[in-house]
């Protein structure tokens, strides 16, 4: 059975090919190159393969990268919105044009990746379900993903946690190029978010305004985000919390921590893997590794969707990705477009 496998030269990556080979499967490496700074992670590539003794192949995608994913995430800082870069590109990228090439180019069976997630029926559908390891269970950044591409996915770390998988690559002695873990987006490369910025949107000062007077100004809207509370500088003589950031007036409303719970959200793009009418008890997750809200009521609104809590819950950030589980199991998400 032939598989394609996306091989970044990562332990995960290895340690994916090399399962994959022990299971009987055809593998294929293609590795995507998707900004130039990856020429560096690259060079430990050759010595890899030689090892795994697996056909490979780059897929140069840095125009489609740059166009679909960097310049969206730079105009969502521009609009005061905090965007989720890694999710659109597992829509748009990984499991979008690299699925298309895999299936429809390539005519291989299946697409694989060492992203820690597994799946499964749920309820007659074939979805995601979270990893074993749930501290680096990656579900939350796949739930953009068209749900007809999930059947045709696997998964070879699911079953694993983070542990396990360090100690079979090691008594393997796999040449995987180890790497610090790091949750940051991997275009910035070691730059901060601001110096990144600072080269597509120039600042633009604006006023600072709490309880409906200004008490300050801002460098641009684009270098702050929601519920941020450092790097103000203001002369309240208290701590206070961006509450909102209105990019129409390049306007930053900054207020008391209490202000930051919401009711709800309104919701944009509801990207369903479940089918409506088949959840039942469904948790909201608004961030990353963030605690699991239970939803009471999920209702269609014209061309978007209400989303009201069951309690009040602190967070909620414009651009950033609400994903709806049952169980283990993904439901589906959409992007977050404003707090109610």
């Amino acid at each position: 059975m032939k598989i394609a496998l996306a091989l970044s030269g990562g332990i995960d990556s290895t340690l994916s090919a090399y399962l994959l080979k022990t299971q009987g499967y055809q593998v294929v490496g293609i590795t995507l190159y998707l900004f130039d700074e990856q020429i560096e992670v690259f060079k430990n590539l050759s010595y890899l393969l030689n090892f795994l003794k697996i056909p490979h192949q780059f897929l140069d995608l840095r125009n489609l990268f740059k166009e679909k994913i960097v310049h969206k995430f730079i105009n969502s800082y521009k609009e005061g919105k905090t965007p989720n870069p890694c999710a659109w590109c597992n829509r748009e990228i990984k499991f979008g044009l690299l699925y298309d090439y895999t299936l429809k180019t390539l005519k291989l069976e299946y697409l694989a990746t060492g992203h820690y997630i597994q799946t499964a029926e749920y309820k007659g559908h074939i979805l995601l379900s979270k990893a074993k390891d749930l501290q680096k269970d990656q579900t939350y950044f796949l739930s953009l993903i068209k749900k007809e591409v999930i059947p045709y996915l696997i998964f070879p770390l699911g079953h694993l946690t983070k542990k396990e998988v360090y100690q079979m690559a090691q008594a393997l002695n796999l040449p995987f190029k180890e790497e610090k873990e790091s949750q940051d987006i991997c275009f910035l490369k070691k730059r901060t978010l601001k110096n990144f910025l600072k080269n597509y949107l120039p600042p633009k000062e604006g006023p600072v305004v709490y309880q409906n007077r200004v008490v300050g100004k801002h460098p641009g809207i684009q270098f702050f985000t929601i519920g941020q509370r450092k790097g103000l500088n203001l002369p309240l003589g208290k701590p206070v919390y961006i509450v909102d950031l209105e990019y129409t007036e390049n306007k930053i409303v900054v207020g008391e921590r209490e202000q930051l719970y919401a009711e709800g959200l309104i919701l944009e793009d509801l990207n369903l893997h479940l089918p409506l009418e088949l959840w039942e008890k469904p948790v909201a997750q608004i961030r990353y590794r963030s605690d699991l809200i239970p939803v009471r009521e999920l209702k269609k609104e014209k061309n978007s969707y209400k989303v009201i809590f069951e309690k009040p819950t602190w967070g909620v950030t414009p651009g950033q990705i609400c994903a709806f589980y049952e169980k283990n199991f993904l439901l589906g998400a959409g992007m977050i477009s404003k707090r109610l």
